[in-house]
């Protein structure tokens, strides 16, 4: 593509630029030339005088093609792409039959020619849409005004309006304001009244207070609400013993042995009897505070040793099974046998002898990954 500018505008004649051209012309050789006329908004053609006239029509003499095109206006640029376009095409065919691979070529293709059945003409389908888009594109229809050239126009003044493109069922919503939703709630839906109604409520709210309408009647209440408030008041209080007791327990400070801790009487037979203990009948019984470190009585005489007489253990001091020594009853005895058997399923499942059947796993041995030299035994000093 050769531009010209026909205007002048440039800074240099038409005589100038046809001058140039024919200096560069030989660069053209063998090659599709389009001479572009730009600028015909400004000047065209057919209003320059016959010398400058005669310019153009040598060069389409000489069978070259001459457009002119507005790039302001964007008149004739689609007809000089279509040309360039045809063109080369036209020059690539050219070029591959004059090589020495055409026959190659030709024998591959092969172009079906359907017999002729009837006398019914069938034409291509093309698309209304394609058809409209190519008709377009042959007027050079005006383009579609777009957001940029809006803003070309308006200057400062230009808002970017998306909600005009919206497709709604009633057209008329467009503009509407959308509300704020803040937590599952609307933050900007507010009764412009709201102020004044909040204003009649606390006055209304006034008027009740002083008429006495919240006033409780104390002569009206019966034995039975009394018994409940008094059954309230006692609970309050000991959720606060508790939550002192609790506060007490959780303290951080130096922590008395159990074996030095003092056990009142009652503690010590309410936990016995909660093991399952007889605690009745033990008022009179006495509990040993703490075993004495030292005994009373002065050391035994060192006497030579003689084996100790056989004695038989009575039928009632027999010992008790292993397995339920500890236990309290039998509701017991069960409950540590379903302990057992559920800490034993994990070795179960995975095929172990016992707690001791283990392995643990060297994910990097020493063997193998100890040393710097590669081969052979040397992996050492």
């Amino acid at each position: 593509l050769y531009v010209m500018d026909i205007s002048e505008q440039c800074g240099h004649t038409l005589e100038q630029q046809l001058e140039l051209f024919n200096n560069i012309r030989p660069l053209f050789s063998n090659k599709p030339l389009i001479v572009v006329v730009n600028k015909c908004d400004v000047k065209r053609i057919s209003e320059l005088p016959e010398e400058q006239q005669k310019i153009f029509k040598d060069l389409e003499d000489d069978g070259l093609s001459v457009i002119e095109t507005s790039t302001l206006t964007e008149e004739g640029v689609i007809k000089v792409k279509t040309e360039a376009c045809d063109q080369l095409l036209a020059h690539r065919v050219e070029t591959k039959m004059k090589g020495n691979k055409v026959n190659d070529v030709l024998n591959r293709l092969h172009l079906a020619v359907p017999a002729k059945r009837d006398e019914k003409e069938r034409l291509p389908f093309i698309p209304e849409g394609a058809l409209a888009r190519k008709k377009r594109m042959v007027t050079d229809a005006p383009k579609k005004k777009l957001e940029r050239d809006l803003e070309e126009e308006m200057g400062d003044d230009y808002i970017l309006d998306l909600q005009k493109y919206w497709e709604l069922m009633n057209p008329t919503e467009k503009y509407d304001k959308i509300p704020e939703v803040w937590q599952h709630n609307i933050s900007d839906y507010i009764d412009p009244d709201i102020m004044r109604k909040l204003e009649e409520l606390e006055k209304e709210e006034e008027l009740k207070e002083a008429a006495g309408e919240y006033d409780s009647d104390s002569e009206s209440e019966d034995e039975e609400m009394a018994d409940i408030r008094k059954l309230a008041r006692q609970i309050r209080e000991k959720k606060k013993l508790k939550i002192l007791e609790s506060k007490e327990k959780n303290t951080q400070g130096p922590r008395l042995p159990r074996t030095a801790k003092k056990v009142q009487r009652k503690t010590l037979e309410k936990e016995m009897s909660d093991l399952g203990l007889d605690m009745t009948e033990k008022e009179e019984a006495h509990y040993a505070l703490q075993s004495r470190s030292r005994s009373l009585q002065r050391k035994r005489k060192r006497d030579e040793s003689e084996p100790p007489a056989s004695a038989t253990r009575s039928r009632s001091n027999s010992k008790v099974p292993r397995d339920q020594s500890g236990m309290r009853d039998v509701k017991m005895v069960k409950k540590a046998k379903t302990i057992m058997k559920n800490s034993q399923k994990k070795m179960s499942r995975l095929g172990k002898k016992g707690e001791s059947d283990r392995h643990v796993f060297d994910l990097k041995p020493k063997h193998l990954l100890a040393g710097k030299r590669k081969s052979g035994k040397t992996d050492r000093r």
